[in-house]
């Protein structure tokens, strides 16, 4: 009688644990977690990720099956998910033989590549410098199309770069080298004054009207005198220019040099590079911020004038009613 007493108090404590462990098992999260490894990561800074996101219970523990399993040096980079739940041997299952998870990265236009490099380093393992630095020696400021992207999480400055770059040069058609050369412009023209558009366009629907201003003034011989070339000279961000700013010593104030500037001021979208190849069909040659959300264009000075009085009108009205 003794021994089956024992028997069923062993059978009792072990339904207990199994039980214990069923509830614990399942207290586990499901949400998954997102992993990057990259190349020339270690089995040891693998484990340190898991562990911090608490996906296996021990580090050392984990190094000890890689090391049993062999697996520590058959780690491969590229992004995963794991989740709570997932066995150590599952895991490494998934580390050597890796379903490929790409990453999400939306650059929205107008930016520059520096403001690039850093959402792509927000995203990925890679140097801002260096980034910036090809693309500067390969003059590609301008050409690295805003879009989303979905991105191998092994992806290095260079990969990053080349693949914005591959997705401008398809979507430049050859009817647009032909219209640009029409216009009596580069290819290169056409992107700068695209980029220059992008900074000041604020509604979608005025980006046509606004080439059109700096269409005229360039046929005309008149200074674009765009607040986005010298912002961008400057390497600010502010909502209107002093006098002081706009002597600014720098071949991309366009207030001081007539022409476009030498390049770029950021990466238009394609909307923007159409409107500057289509520009409207008007004679405007002023444009100023309305201080409403949009811009107020002019044929000539006076009527400048008039609209900049109104433009400030709006923007004290508009203090005004943040106050109240």
């Amino acid at each position: 009688m003794a021994f089956k007493t024992k028997v069923k108090v062993l059978g009792v404590f072990l339904l207990l644990i199994v039980i214990a462990l069923g509830i614990w098992y399942f207290s586990l999260s499901k949400t998954p977690v997102t992993i990057v490894i990259q190349r020339g990561d270690s089995a040891s800074k693998a484990a340190a990720m898991l562990k911090n996101n608490n996906i296996i219970y021990s580090r050392n523990l984990f190094m000890i099956w890689t090391r049993i399993t062999g697996s520590g040096s058959k780690i491969k980079a590229a992004s995963y998910e794991f989740s709570q739940r997932d066995m150590t041997i599952g895991i490494l299952s998934q580390i050597k033989n890796p379903k490929i998870i790409p990453l999400r990265m939306t650059i929205p236009e107008g930016l520059t590549s520096k403001q690039i490099a850093e959402i792509a380093a927000s995203k990925l393992a890679i140097d801002k410098d260096k980034f910036i630095n090809i693309v500067n020696e390969r003059k590609l400021e301008g050409y690295l199309l805003p879009e989303t992207y979905f991105l191998d999480a092994t992806f290095k400055e260079e990969d990053i770069i080349n693949k914005l770059n591959n997705e401008f040069n398809k979507a430049i058609t050859q009817e647009m080298k032909d219209k640009a050369q029409e216009l009596g412009f580069s290819l290169r023209d056409i992107i700068i004054l695209a980029s220059v558009i992008e900074k000041e366009a604020v509604k979608p629907d005025e980006r046509a009207v606004i080439s059109s201003v700096f269409h005229n003034r360039l046929k005309k011989g008149v200074k674009l005198e765009s607040c986005a070339t010298v912002l961008y000279a400057m390497g600010i961000v502010k909502p209107r220019l002093t006098y002081e700013d706009i002597k600014y010593d720098s071949p991309y104030n366009t207030y001081i040099h007539a022409g476009l500037p030498p390049g770029p001021i950021c990466n238009p979208g394609i909307e923007s590079i159409i409107a500057a190849l289509y520009p409207a069909d008007t004679d405007k040659l002023f444009f100023v911020a309305s201080g409403d959300g949009g811009h107020l264009f002019a044929n000539g000075f006076k009527q400048h004038v008039e609209n900049k009085k109104i433009a400030n009108d709006n923007a004290v009205k508009k203090k005004r009613a943040g106050k109240k």
